[in-house]
């Protein structure tokens, strides 16, 4: 089972990279709010939000979190990676437990947090999500391509698999 296909900044429409940039970045929240913010996403039962507050540039704060990387909120910059896979989101989502591609576990607690895994593992993607009470918080998604965040994944799953 493959994920959806990338969306890349090399097919959106422009007379230049700024022109381009803007519309592809237009093109990638158009899907986040169809398949993310507003696609009724359900996991385990119950459904998953995603944080739209503070908004940035007319946009849901949890959009950029997802397309941006870097520690410092304010100073996160896009990742273009990030962005190509976003509608691989929802769909890691939907399908984590129909695939033996997407591993689900909880990851070490994070001071009172415990982040929930869905690990694309064969194309390096993961999913976060927080449990609340009722719904599933949408964290964050990356692509998990360095050695030392993979082994941190892959030991997590082994010590604390979610299953059905």
């Amino acid at each position: 089972m493959n994920p959806p296909d990338l969306i890349l900044l090399s097919d959106s429409p422009g007379k230049d990279s700024v022109e381009q940039w803007h519309e592809y970045i237009e093109q990638a929240y158009a899907i986040y709010c169809r398949t993310v913010a507003y696609g009724k996403m359900v996991f385990r039962g119950l459904p998953v939000r995603c944080q739209f507050r503070p908004e940035t540039y007319g946009k849901h704060y949890a959009f950029w979190h997802m397309m941006q990387e870097g520690r410092v909120e304010d100073q996160r910059t896009p990742d273009l990676r990030r962005c190509e896979r976003v509608q691989w989101i929802g769909w890691v989502i939907a399908n984590a437990f129909k695939t033996p591609d997407i591993h689900c576990f909880y990851q070490q607690k994070r001071k009172t947090e415990q982040p929930i895994a869905l690990w694309l593992h064969t194309h390096e993607y993961v999913v976060i999500l927080l449990e609340r009470n009722g719904y599933y918080l949408l964290k964050t998604a990356f692509v998990a391509n360095k050695t030392h965040k993979q082994q941190e994944l892959e030991r997590d799953w082994r010590a604390r698999p979610i299953t059905v």
